[in-house]
């Protein structure tokens, strides 16, 4: 019965691990996000870690759905149902998310899961993704540490260890060690590169008292407005600004070289709408260490964004291969792990 409910854990375990792998590489939260800011609170917090059931299917009112908007991922209650959609709120909002048509009722196929709930609570980890909020990090998932623990685990236990009649050990030589270290520094670095992605945006409105207060333009007038691209660093980076729609449009810089503590900034010019409401517009910023050539980046980025992370990984396998041949660490055994007969272990790798 023991041995059922280990093996039972693994595979819980281990679909979690896969399930939040997929996640990340698809940008789309799985078991496990965070809410990042307050208008959840006091049911979720800015910084609380929450489980979702991504298999949910049936939504009504009252439920925590996870939903995509707007470039990002959003947790709020729904408040109404509509053919339309549905209508979300925050707990802590005073209005409905679409009260003012800043944005749409929420489609079923915008919805990533629901938040499960236990004694009529949200399974919430207080402060758990706080740290994730710091230094710029930005990241909608905490996915980051299944993938590491999944890539850690499966290099550390993929050593040299020789099959044998009666086999006592399970070895990790030094080369296995620094295969699982150097892809932790890897994917280390590829997800703080990606967690210092983020979005400009500013909201205006289009009403017949333009100009009688700041953020208030007539109908059908124009005005140009300057955003203003950061670099918090101490190492200088690229930056790509996208964005843009029938509204308006980016006057430039699109591209950005920014020393660490530097900023700048980008011009939008703004068409306002002659429907009377409140607009809000969003720009994709994407920025990379300036380590790699501007021109290989620029190249890149031009196809895919994705793609000069590629380009950042290969870079970094070579010098850490170069150090690992350079530095002549000897073969061998560093690690050994007594095996015992029967154990969880034995049962995945096929020694028991």
């Amino acid at each position: 019965m023991k041995k059922l409910i280990e093996l039972i854990l693994a595979v819980i375990i281990l679909v979690f691990i896969i399930g939040s792998l997929a996640g990340f590489l698809l940008n789309r939260p799985v078991f496990l996000s965070y809410a990042y800011s307050k208008s959840m609170t006091p049911t979720i917090d800015k910084g609380d870690l929450f489980i979702m059931n991504p298999l949910a299917r049936n939504f009504d009112v009252g439920d925590i759905i996870v939903f995509h908007r707007h470039g990002g991922w959003t947790v709020h209650r729904i408040f109404a149902v509509t053919d339309d959609g549905f209508i979300t709120k925050g707990d802590n909002n005073v209005a409905t998310d679409q009260q003012d048509g800043l944005y749409p009722p929420v489609k079923r196929p915008d919805i990533a899961g629901k938040v499960v709930v236990l004694f009529r609570k949200p399974l919430v980890i207080r402060g758990g993704g706080a740290f994730i909020q710091s230094a710029r990090a930005k990241l909608s998932n905490v996915y980051v540490i299944a993938v590491l623990l999944f890539i850690g685990a499966f290099l550390t236990f993929s050593g040299s260890s020789k099959r044998r009649k009666r086999i006592k050990y399970y070895r990790v030589s030094v080369r296995t060690l620094y295969a699982a270290i150097s892809v932790l520094i890897i994917a280390g670095f590829l997800f703080v590169t990606v967690a210092s992605w983020g979005t400009l945006a500013f909201t205006y409105s289009s009403t017949l008292a333009g100009g009688q207060r700041a953020g208030w333009y007539l109908p059908g007038s124009t005005f140009e407005k300057n955003l203003s691209v950061e670099n918090r660093a101490v190492y200088p980076f690229y930056y790509f600004v996208s964005g843009g729609n029938e509204r308006v449009e980016l006057l430039g810089p699109t591209f950005l070289r920014l020393d660490g503590g530097s900023s700048a900034s980008v011009l939008a010019h703004v068409t306002v709408p002659t429907d009377t409401r409140i607009y809000r517009e969003e720009f994709q910023v994407r920025s990379y260490p300036a380590i790699l050539p501007v021109s290989l980046v620029t190249f890149l980025y031009s196809f895919n964004p994705y793609l000069p992370l590629v380009a950042y990984a290969l870079f970094l396998s070579a010098v850490l291969w170069t150090f690992y041949v350079l530095s002549g660490v000897s073969e061998g055994d560093i690690l050994r792990i007594r095996k015992r007969r029967g154990s969880l272990l034995s049962k995945i790798l096929g020694d028991g």
